[in-house]
């Protein structure tokens, strides 16, 4: 496994954890029967900081990791890459689009959408962006193989 592959999955891992921690802790209010999204006391405020905070540390994490690896890139590698990114590319805009098209044929021409759930839009296009792209990554490279592969 090549040192991108080793990246990939621990982008993916990382963003797996997240969305479990997540939803772990919405399907925890919403049992205890607090709106996550309801932003009346300063009590649910926190509850939406701490889910934010814990939502988004991981990514920090990936980003601070990937700073430190040495990337050497060779042309099959920038393929590789640039196909994966216009893969998460098309498959956000799908997702974000088919979200934003069920939310219009939810409430019509003339209802509102809660602002949770264009938050959940904006969270699942991303989430979707960064799974497409992983998953393009690892079926480019293929399974196995060594360092120099």
């Amino acid at each position: 496994m090549n040192k991108a592959q080793k990246r990939t999955w621990f982008r993916l891992l990382i963003s797996l954890a997240t969305l479990l921690i997540a939803s772990i802790l919405i399907i925890y209010f919403r049992s205890r029967g607090i709106d996550v999204y309801d932003f009346s006391t300063p009590a649910r405020i926190r509850r939406y900081v701490l889910l934010g905070v814990l939502s988004t540390i991981p990514l920090f994490l990936i980003a601070v990791i990937e700073w430190g690896w040495k990337k050497i890139y060779d042309e099959r590698d920038k393929s590789i890459h640039k196909t994966a990114a216009l893969t998460g590319l098309v498959a956000a805009f799908a997702v974000f689009f088919s979200a934003t098209l069920i939310a219009f044929l939810s409430v019509g021409p003339g209802g509102s959408v809660e602002i949770g759930s264009v938050l959940g839009i904006f969270q699942l296009t991303a989430m979707s962006f960064f799974l497409a792209e992983s998953a393009a990554i690892l079926l480019r490279y293929g399974s196995g193989g060594n360092d120099n592969d």
